[in-house]
């Protein structure tokens, strides 16, 4: 299986490098915009050089890749299953979810056990478009919004009818504000599966959790080694199509040094 790990340097210089020597198999800058809607583009870069690297019609079929919360979106994991890759990319709030990061034990045990209402627990009202709470109070539909680089619908109850419900506390996590009010994000359905719940859960398993932990490991030297050790922390042109060729002569360089290394290793100097 081939292990593969994308993510971004400064700015939006994308790479992915495989895991066993650390060698760029693929590089772009793609200027300015989001770095999670470059996905898509990457993984067809990636499937190019790998099909000339490999001589293989699919050489990432059935691959395991891994990349940063920035690239969590639901058309992103689609777009790998639609490809089927195997894909580790966690949500952004994966790390507060984390038992290790719990400062004592009955404190886990006590937000178990005061777990607030999800959406599950809310009645959705097709005709008048909102949602009913256990209180039975209605959550009306305020405006489209986009969270998690998800796009979606929020629905939002009045803070006259949360500030002295019996269920608050159950309900609303924090309660800074002096008028509390319940929302709800409904993230829109434009696939038959929800691949985003699916990696929540799939990222909180201990294994997956500690296979993405690797993903350190394996693209920060190789951005390290780049900017201190060869020097190469500053581009000297400009333009997107000039700065992507200077980028990738950067990548080469250091490919060439990973070659050198490994192939010392096995023969000597």
């Amino acid at each position: 299986m081939v292990n593969d790990y994308i993510r971004r340097s400064r700015g939006l210089y994308l790479t992915i490098a495989d895991s066993g020597n650390q060698v760029i198999v693929c590089a772009e800058a793609i200027g300015s915009g989001a770095e999670s809607g470059a996905f898509p583009n990457m993984l067809d870069k990636l499937d190019e050089n790998m099909k000339m690297a490999t001589k293989k019609e699919k050489p990432l079929r059935n691959a395991l890749l891994h990349g940063d919360t920035n690239y969590f979106t639901e058309d992103n994991l689609q777009e790998a299953a639609k490809r089927k890759i195997d894909v580790l990319i966690p949500d952004p709030q994966f790390r507060q979810r984390d038992p290790y990061f719990a400062e004592k034990k009955d404190e886990k045990v006590k937000k178990k056990h005061n777990k607030t209402y999800s959406i599950e627990d809310f009645t959705y009202n097709s005709k008048t478009d909102s949602f009913i709470c256990p209180a039975g109070k209605t959550l009306e539909y305020k405006c489209d919004a986009t969270l998690r680089n998800n796009s979606g619908r929020q629905y939002r109850a009045k803070p006259a009818d949360c500030t002295n419900c019996s269920l608050i506390e159950k309900c609303i996590k924090k309660r800074n504000s002096k008028k509390p009010a319940r929302a709800l994000y409904v993230v829109y359905q434009k696939y038959k599966e929800n691949l985003s719940e699916k990696m929540r859960d799939k990222i909180d398993e201990p294994v997956n959790r500690e296979l993405y932990s690797r993903r350190m490991q394996i693209i920060e030297p190789v951005f390290s080694h780049m900017t201190y050790c060869k020097g190469m922390n500053r581009f000297t042109l400009r333009t997107q199509k000039k700065v992507n060729i200077q980028w990738q002569l950067f990548c080469i360089v250091h490919n060439m040094w990973k070659c050198i290394q490994s192939l010392s290793e096995k023969y000597g100097n």
